[in-house]
Order: structure tokens, then C-alpha cells, then sequence
């Protein structure tokens, strides 16, 4: 559930790419201005060509950059930028908080958690709903104190995506995952709680456990709702 997402390149490149990634998402590189050239990088970032390309290419990939042979390097617009990436939703969601920005997240949770609801409760498995129901239990004991609450959240609703057995739905739990951890602080903060509702969280596990489809994706939409009404 919760975890550190795998990388496919060290620990170096991968630390270059998090502090060209943060500069750019902070706009200290800029898309209407020149782009540092790999030697100035080097020396910035105490990083040798080849690491230095390695991240180029990530950032390149992740569509925060334009890298062309002869060309050089350039900062692409913002509206380009892939938020489905999480690494680029946490610069993003850190560099200021943005209320706008958690509430397009929101509601793109409304189009897709509701349906995983639903799917949830007429596909998963027993071992799958038991799964579910184990979250739901963390959630229980973290709100006596026994254990994170925020984790125990989120790994609540990624146990659903998982129960849908829809790869599309499952594949966008890194985007989910790194995008609740603001905005479940955000609702408890303005709810003046440390935790989620349990209740809440509750009725749809039992929709999805006895295979009601509609109860679960309407109890998943009001959840939703409810979380983007505290967003003011």
C-alpha cells in the first residue's frame, strides 16, 4: 500500500532530477527563459555529464522539459506538465499550497473512485474485501492511537482501487496516494480532527463487502462531495 515509489536510476540522478524538478516547478527556470546548459548544471549540482543527462531525459519524460539534439534544453509550459506523475503533483502541491489545484485533484477522484466503488463491490474477491475491511480496522485503531491515521486513510482507498480489478483505475494509485496525503490534512484541518470519519468510510466498505453496487459509489461520491464543500 503506502511506500516509497521505485526508482529506475540511482540515488544520485534521482536527487538531481528532485532539485531540477522542484527549481523548475518553483519557476526558477522558467519556460520564457534560457535553460542552464549541462556544464553549469554540473557545477550547480556537483554532478558528473552522465548524471546529469540521466536526469535531463527523466525530466524530459515527465514532460517538464524539452531536450532536443542541437537544440538545447528548454523549460516546457506548465500546461504540458503530466500531473498524472506524482513527483510533479508533490512539487506542485509544495511549492504553494493551492486550493484550486486540490480541488481539480478532487474532483478528478470524483470521477474515477466512485466507479471503483462500484466495481469493487461486484468483482473483488473475498480475500480482496477482507483486505479492504483490515484498512478500515487500521483506521479504527488509529483513531484510538494506535498507529498513523493518515496512512491508515490512504491506504483505505487505494485497498478499493486495488478491489476494482481494473488496472486502469489501480494504475493511478501513486497520483491518488501523493495527492491524499494534502488533501486528507487539509479536511481533518478544517474539521479541527486529527483522523477521518470511520462511520463514514465504514458504510462504503459494508456496500462494497455485501456487493452493493450503487450504495457504493454513491456513498464514495458523498464522501467526496462532503471533502470538497471544506475546501473554501
Amino acid at each position: 500500500m503506502v511506500q516509497k515509489r521505485e526508482r529506475t536510476f540511482g540515488n544520485r540522478t534521482q536527487q538531481v532530477v528532485q532539485d531540477l524538478g522542484i527549481a523548475i516547478v518553483t519557476r526558477e527556470y522558467k519556460s520564457d527563459a534560457a535553460f542552464p546548459i549541462e556544464s553549469e548544471i554540473c557545477v550547480k549540482y556537483g554532478a558528473s555529464r552522465s548524471i546529469v543527462r540521466e536526469a535531463i531525459k527523466v525530466l524530459n519524460a515527465k514532460g517538464l522539459l524539452n531536450a532536443r539534439p542541437r537544440k538545447g534544453t528548454s523549460v516546457r509550459p506548465e500546461k504540458d506538465w503530466n500531473l498524472l506523475d506524482p513527483d510533479i503533483l508533490e512539487w506542485m502541491l509544495k511549492r504553494r499550497f493551492s486550493l484550486s489545484l486540490l480541488k481539480d485533484f478532487t474532483r478528478a477522484r470524483l470521477a474515477i473512485e466512485p466507479t471503483a466503488a462500484a466495481e469493487a463491490a461486484r468483482t473483488a474477491s473475498e480475500q480482496q474485501i477482507e483486505h479492504i475491511g483490515q484498512m478500515l480496522e487500521r483506521m479504527r485503531q488509529a483513531a484510538k492511537g494506535v498507529g498513523e491515521p493518515l496512512e491508515s486513510d490512504i491506504n483505505f482507498h487505494l485497498s478499493i482501487l486495488e478491489a476494482s480489478n481494473n488496472p486502469f483505475f489501480y494504475n493511478m494509485s501513486p497520483m491518488i496516494e501523493t495527492a491524499l496525503q494534502f488533501s486528507i490534512r487539509y479536511t481533518n484541518r478544517q474539521l479541527k480532527q486529527s483522523f477521518a470519519s470511520v462511520e463514514e468510510h465504514e458504510v462504503i466498505f459494508n456496500a462494497i463487502a455485501t456487493r452493493d453496487q450503487e450504495k457504493a459509489a454513491t456513498e464514495t461520491r458523498g464522501l467526496l462531495l462532503r471533502a470538497l464543500d471544506l475546501m473554501v
